[in-house]
């Protein structure tokens, strides 16, 4: 295809015109400087040239007068689609036209045209912040949480619960709870302690579960440990759920049914813990990058300071487990109970995405040989100041010898 084939007919806002000439500023606008005494000039950069078009257009035949009210109509609407012969489709306004009429082209009417670039204002939308929905969710499992314990313990004749089952029921339950809920410690320093709360006192130790949940929503888990951190933490908390699954089975119906309402509760309350924790993750912005990487001297009066980013690797394992550990719980629940958790599930995953969109990639790397962290960021990125991610990304315990194979460094 020549470029005669590739022309578009010249057009404004639907009505057609003939060009002559087109002409488009291109290149960069700036500020010449020039000083006394001096040689060379200075040129300051004041940004892209703006892309105005000036056209040389006419309209011709017996129909003119006709078809050039309508190209006046079609200018005075202001802004619209003009298709340029040369550069396509474009969204213009209107500037300055002048209109040329001359007896002695009869049946001529000429247009000296001009056109702005044109992008039109976008609407405001509204977006969803994925934090607030998932703590909203999480409050809503506590609030079914607490009320499937309290409803279960109704149905259970205390006086049938025997406390030697129970505690060994629990024993494992107990130790959950002083690994991942050491706040409730301080009020059932024993396991026998927390076994007369459950048979005797089950709407206190419904509240004093809610109460704790109330205190680690405060927590600001982010700002203190950054996103490894916030993952590792909720990793523990999944195999924590996964260990309070189910109490050890033991001799009575009722004593049985009060410890899995127990186990439940906690089990229950790591969930809701794990999703106050994942929304402390926030959607990082993108991080400008440096037109040029500082010299060792000027880094040595002002070291390179780099927003933390998510691994984009790293999210989705863990979503991946998170799902897993969920399904347990979902397994057993009644109705209303699944619905609230699974509300909390799909709350996770969509901030878990949002928080990946923002995230990098990983690829892994192979040497030749084990080198120091501080070689491998300077190899990958031709940047060492970067070796603190390099250490983070691989968990590295001595970072002069890292292996030769399978590095992990982001994708950029």
């Amino acid at each position: 295809m020549n470029w005669r084939d590739r022309l578009l007919p010249a057009s404004f806002r639907g009505v057609g015109f003939w060009i002559d000439q087109a002409k488009t500023p291109v290149g960069r606008k700036g500020q010449l400087h020039e000083y006394p005494q001096r040689d060379l000039p200075f040129f300051e950069d004041l940004g892209q040239q703006a892309k105005t078009h000036d056209l040389t257009a006419f309209i011709i035949g017996p129909d003119c007068l006709e078809q050039r009210d309508k190209l006046l109509k079609a200018l005075e609407a202001g802004s619209g689609e003009l298709v340029h012969p040369w550069l396509g489709r474009l969204q213009v306004k209107v500037g300055e036209c002048d209109m040329t009429h001359t007896r002695e082209d009869g049946g001529l009417v000429t247009f000296a045209l001009k056109f702005y670039p044109h992008q039109p204002l976008p609407f405001p939308t509204a977006t969803v912040s994925t934090q607030k929905v998932l703590l909203i969710k999480a409050d809503t499992l506590l609030g079914s949480a607490v009320a499937r314990f309290e409803q279960a313990m109704t149905l259970i004749k205390a006086a049938r619960i025997g406390i030697t089952n129970l505690r060994n029921s629990l024993t494992g339950v107990y130790e959950v709870i002083k690994e991942q809920l050491k706040p409730l410690i301080e009020q059932y320093r024993q396991i026998t302690e927390l076994v007369k709360a459950v048979k005797e006192l089950p709407k206190e130790v419904a509240a004093e579960f809610k109460g704790l949940l109330g205190d680690i929503q405060e927590l600001k888990a982010f700002a203190r440990e950054g996103y490894r951190g916030v993952i590792a933490d909720v990793s523990q908390q999944l195999e924590a759920i996964r260990k309070a699954d189910a109490p050890k089975i033991t001799t009575g119906k009722d004593t049985n049914a009060a410890a899995q309402a127990m186990a439940d509760l906690v089990q229950d309350t790591l969930i809701v813990k794990v999703a106050q924790w994942v929304a402390s993750m926030p959607v990082a912005t993108r991080p400008l990058k440096l037109p040029s990487t500082p010299t060792v001297n000027q880094q040595a009066h002002q070291q390179v300071t780099r927003q933390e980013v998510p691994a984009t690797d790293d999210l989705q394992a863990l979503q991946k487990d998170l799902v897993e550990a969920l399904q347990r719980a979902k397994n057993k629940a009644d109705p209303a109970h699944y619905q609230a958790i699974s509300d909390v599930q799909d709350a996770l995953v969509a901030h878990l995405k949002a928080v990946a969109s923002s995230g990098v990639r990983l690829v892994s790397k192979s040497f030749q040989e084990s080198l120091p962290a501080l070689v491998i960021a300077y190899k990958q990125f031709g940047d060492a100041t970067r070796v603190t991610e390099v250490i983070q990304r691989n968990g590295a315990t001595n970072p002069l010898y890292l292996p030769q194979s399978d590095v992990k460094v982001s994708r950029e």
